[in-house]
């Protein structure tokens, strides 16, 4: 089967909650939104919804690349044939719905993640978008103002491929491809977003907050590096970071925590955290010095100087902290892991 067709099913079913056996007109074997199904046969006649109090099941059937399927759900509730019907109506119109009009429509279709694979190489092969590695990047801004910073954009690029795009009323995409910047004036996607984030303050007047994604090899993953140019910022707002360019890379591991069940972050916050160390981690003053410390990689000098602070208050906070929850974090391993503490107390609110 087409696995663009599964590939659809598996996100109806997500939507639904329900599974689906869908297979092609005339073939004995189909596909299922089950783990473990055995392959069988359809007897019965295609029709856009058969319910039946006989075998307990909804039927609907639909059109997909000019090829007739049919398949059905459990139940024969109305609430079941009314979602039969929503899934055949959904799958039969898909094509359609993913048609934008124009190439701004169709590359942001692509790059947030909305069009399904077959259109998506459509739109490759139409805009000639190269068959390169690429890199995409979220430009947040938070006035509203991204019809000026996507024009601003377009006379920033750094390669004549590259591609910029508003994805929502407050948000411009800006997907680069190839290698990292080698032979640039630029060191890195982060160098470069610094400074795109300066200029477009200077120019512009307005501030904006970048996020910068994972290297993906084609254009075909885009929206897995811009998804996750999005976390980064969504990230760097939930912790409060300072800084205006964020990367996935620094939050990979707040990713796959908070991906875990509520309960099981809870566990591990107390097995890290010492109830002595409560009030310590509830106090604002403390919980900031901490931080400032471990932003500026355990420099006692520059945290001192950004907190405008004297070293001995420093190294006297350092040591409460120290008393408070039985970490050093002037230590590499003790730093670590009050910074994971900080990360579950955030994460669970």
């Amino acid at each position: 089967m087409d696995i663009e067709i599964i590939r659809m099913l598996t996100d109806l079913k997500e939507k639904t909650g329900k599974e689906i056996r869908v297979y092609k007109e005339g073939e004995e074997t189909f596909y299922s939104t089950l783990t473990a199904e055995i392959p069988q046969r359809f007897n019965g006649k295609v029709r856009q919804v058969i319910s039946s109090e006989e075998n307990g099941k909804t039927y609907f059937s639909f059109k997909y690349n000019a090829l007739r399927y049919v398949g059905y759900i459990d139940g024969v509730l109305d609430t079941d044939k009314t979602i039969a019907v929503l899934i055949g109506e959904l799958l039969d119109n898909r094509e359609i719905r993913e048609t934008p009009e124009n190439k701004e429509g169709s590359l942001k279709s692509a790059i947030v993640g909305e069009c399904s694979g077959i259109r998506l190489q459509k739109i490759i092969s139409k805009y000639k978008i190269p068959d390169d590695s690429c890199t995409a990047t979220a430009i947040y801004v938070p006035c509203g103002r991204v019809d000026e910073v996507l024009n601003f954009l377009e006379n920033f690029k750094t390669a004549e491929n590259d591609l910029c795009v508003i994805t929502d009323d407050f948000t411009c995409a800006y997907v680069r491809f190839g290698s990292p910047f080698e032979e640039s004036e630029y060191r890195s996607l982060t160098d470069f977003a610094s400074l795109l984030v300066q200029t477009i303050a200077e120019e512009l007047g307005v501030l904006v907050k970048v996020g910068i994604g994972s290297a993906v090899s084609g254009f075909a993953d885009c929206s897995v590096s811009y998804s996750q140019a999005l976390t980064a910022i969504r990230m760097d707002g939930i912790f409060g970071a300072k800084s205006t360019v964020s990367t996935y890379k620094e939050y990979v591991l707040v990713k796959m925590l908070e991906d875990m069940p509520k309960h099981k972050l809870q566990e591990f916050l107390d097995i890290l955290e010492d109830p002595d160390a409560k009030s310590m981690f509830a106090d604002g003053e403390m919980v900031t010095t901490a931080e400032e410390f471990l932003h500026t990689s355990l420099n006692v000098s520059e945290t001192s100087r950004n907190l405008y602070m004297h070293r001995n208050t420093l190294m006297y906070r350092l040591d409460k902290i120290e008393r408070a929850t039985g970490l050093d974090i002037r230590k590499f391993q003790d730093a670590m892991t009050f910074r994971l503490i900080m990360i579950l107390h955030k994460l669970l609110g």
